[in-house]
C-alpha cells in the first residue's frame, strides 16, 4: 500500500488511481486526503507531488481563500491582512463594513475597525 507501506495480500480489495502511476495501489481505507484525511474511495481525487488531495485541499493549494466568505480568490489583486488572504471587498471594518484594503485600521478584540469608527465608538475621550 503506497499508504501504509504494509503489503497488499492476495485477494484483498485495492484501489488503483491511474494519475498516481501504474505501480500505486492503495487498501480503501488508506486511500485519503493527505491534508484531511477524507475518504476519496468513490470520491473525485487529485494527485499532486506524490499525494492525494480531496478537492478542497488541491484547490487550497492552488489559490488562496478568502477569510472572509471562505470562496477561492481568484482574482490577481486582493489582500493579506491579519494573517489571512481576503478578497479586497471582503475586508471590511467590523463596526461599518467600509472596505479597509490598502488603508489603516485598528485591531479592536481582534476585529479590523477603521478609524472614524475607532474614534467613535472604541477609543477613551
Amino acid at each position: 500500500c503506497y499508504h501504509c507501506a504494509l503489503n497488499m495480500q492476495e485477494g484483498d480489495p485495492a484501489v488503483y488511481a491511474e494519475r498516481a502511476g501504474y505501480d500505486k495501489l492503495w487498501h480503501p481505507g488508506c486511500f485519503i486526503c493527505c491534508t484531511c484525511g477524507e475518504l476519496l474511495v468513490d470520491m473525485i481525487y487529485f494527485w499532486k507531488n506524490g499525494n492525494l488531495y480531496c478537492g478542497r485541499h488541491y484547490c487550497d493549494s492552488e489559490r488562496p481563500r478568502c477569510a472572509g466568505c471562505d470562496e477561492l480568490i481568484f482574482s490577481n489583486e486582493y489582500t493579506l491582512a491579519e494573517g489571512q488572504n481576503w478578497h479586497l471587498k471582503h475586508f471590511c471594518c467590523f463596526d461599518c463594513d467600509c472596505v479597509l484594503a490598502g488603508v489603516t485600521y485598528i485591531t479592536v478584540n481582534d476585529n479590523p475597525v477603521c478609524k472614524s469608527c475607532y474614534v467613535k465608538n472604541h477609543a477613551a475621550v
